[in-house]
């Protein structure tokens, strides 16, 4: 015999309406005495706890996963602004020590000089000769300063050569490394008087007219002589880097090493001879 579908509708109508009367019955209790309730209350409490902490776990998650991505955005971000400082303070160091170099370059170049036989006119290169055979630089002083053909130019370490044009703002420069240029010279340990002429490169001088019986070393320093009246005495010119005796002829092959700077001289001194800038005043 088969079950009334009506029948089993009743029958769970009935439990509803019994659970629903004894909830309510429970709940008049709980709202008259709720310390009867307690230990039940506490026990079902302790009871969902681990059901709490599951449902939690995503937001946990979630809140990690963005408290992770955003530590790391800070420290790459914290990590670029470092770097940078970093690179600044480099920057700042190099310049300094750019100043630094410069200023004991110019100090050098005033404490070679002699200041009661020439005026002293500091001057800058700021170019080259469109000519890229010949040793010549430009400098950015000129006729208004006093700039005169013929006049020597030093830096702290030696002689570079002698101003052959000038302008009013400007004037050029023939250094002794010019293939068509030379210097009377004399061997500072020796008193030996010699020619040192260019080799149409910054970095090479050769000494001539030094016969195969001349004392004469490696290392020997070569100052200028004054000879001709064309540069001023005893200004350094080199120092002997080879010696070569040739079998051809009676003279030996003498490598000199320039004392100037001529790869990257920033600043020279033009020597004005004090005598000749008072007689051109007083005829003046």
């Amino acid at each position: 015999m088969t079950t009334s579908i009506f029948a089993r509708q009743a029958l769970s109508l009935r439990k509803t309406a019994i659970v629903l009367i004894a909830a309510l019955i429970l709940m008049w209790f709980d709202s008259k005495n709720s310390e009867w309730f307690n230990p039940v209350r506490s026990t079902s409490h302790a009871a969902m706890q681990p059901i709490y902490e599951m449902s939690l776990l995503p937001s946990y998650a979630k809140h990690w996963a963005s408290g992770s991505l955003q530590s790391k955005e800070a420290l790459r971000r914290e990590n670029m602004q470092l770097k940078s400082q970093l690179i600044h303070a480099h920057a700042k160091l190099q310049q300094q020590d750019y100043i630094l170099a410069q200023n004991a370059r110019l100090q050098g170049i005033l404490s070679t000089t002699k200041p009661e036989q020439f005026d002293l006119n500091l001057a800058q290169v700021i170019g080259t000769d469109t000519n890229l055979l010949r040793q010549i630089v430009v400098l950015n002083k000129g006729k208004q300063d006093g700039v005169q053909v013929g006049q020597t130019v030093i830096d702290e370490d030696g002689i570079l050569g002698q101003i052959i044009n000038v302008y009013p703002n400007t004037s050029r420069l023939l250094l002794i490394t010019d293939d068509q240029q030379s210097v009377a010279v004399t061997v500072k340990r020796t008193g030996q008087r010699a020619i040192v002429t260019g080799q149409g490169i910054p970095s090479a001088l050769s000494l001539n007219y030094v016969f195969k019986t001349s004392d004469v070393r490696v290392g020997d320093e070569l100052v200028s002589s004054g000879l001709g009246g064309r540069i001023p005495a005893g200004y350094r010119v080199g120092r002997i880097a080879h010696i070569k005796d040739g079998q051809a002829d009676n003279f030996r092959n003498i490598e000199v090493t320039p004392a100037a700077n001529f790869i990257d001289n920033a600043y020279v001194l033009i020597l004005q001879d004090k005598m000749l800038t008072k007689s051109q005043s007083s005829s003046q």
